[in-house]
């Protein structure tokens, strides 16, 4: 008995985007949840009122899609962290520009019940299928 298999190349080709557009889509849908449950630490609102964005990028082979929300604020990273970092030849949290900063183990507070790890809730907490959920949303509209 023979076999033969045909694969319909514009088909798949619609899949691969439907998933790239889905990708790119549930990130969003996680940056605005974010942004809604205000639980990323706001002071002077600079990192909100910088641009959070998606960054999307294909490997080599364009065999995977990675999307990735990025802050443009200085900040994000020290404050997602929420250790103080300090001068390292001064001591002050307060840094000189182009100075090195040294990381210490003095945890940061933030006001209104905002935290740090801001995202450990989607990745194992209480909205830990809050993007699985949104990508399949998102997919199913497109094929």
């Amino acid at each position: 008995m023979q076999v033969t298999i045909k694969l319909n190349k514009q088909a798949i080709k619609k899949i691969e985007n439907a998933v790239h557009e889905s990708a790119v889509e549930t990130m969003e849908s996680l940056n605005k949840d974010l942004n809604d449950s205000q639980t990323v630490p706001f002071d002077t609102g600079n990192m909100q009122n910088n641009e959070t964005f998606v960054c999307d990028e294909s490997d080599d082979d364009n065999k995977r899609i990675y999307v990735k929300l990025e802050n443009s604020a200085d900040q994000s990273r020290y404050l997602y962290y929420g250790k103080l970092m300090v001068d390292a030849e001064t001591g002050r949290a307060w840094a000189r520009k182009d100075t090195e900063k040294i990381l210490t183990e003095k945890k940061l507070t933030f006001q209104k019940g905002r935290t740090d790890h801001w995202l450990e809730p989607y990745i194992s907490g209480s909205k830990k299928n809050f993007i699985k959920d949104e990508f399949e949303k998102n997919l199913k509209g497109k094929i």
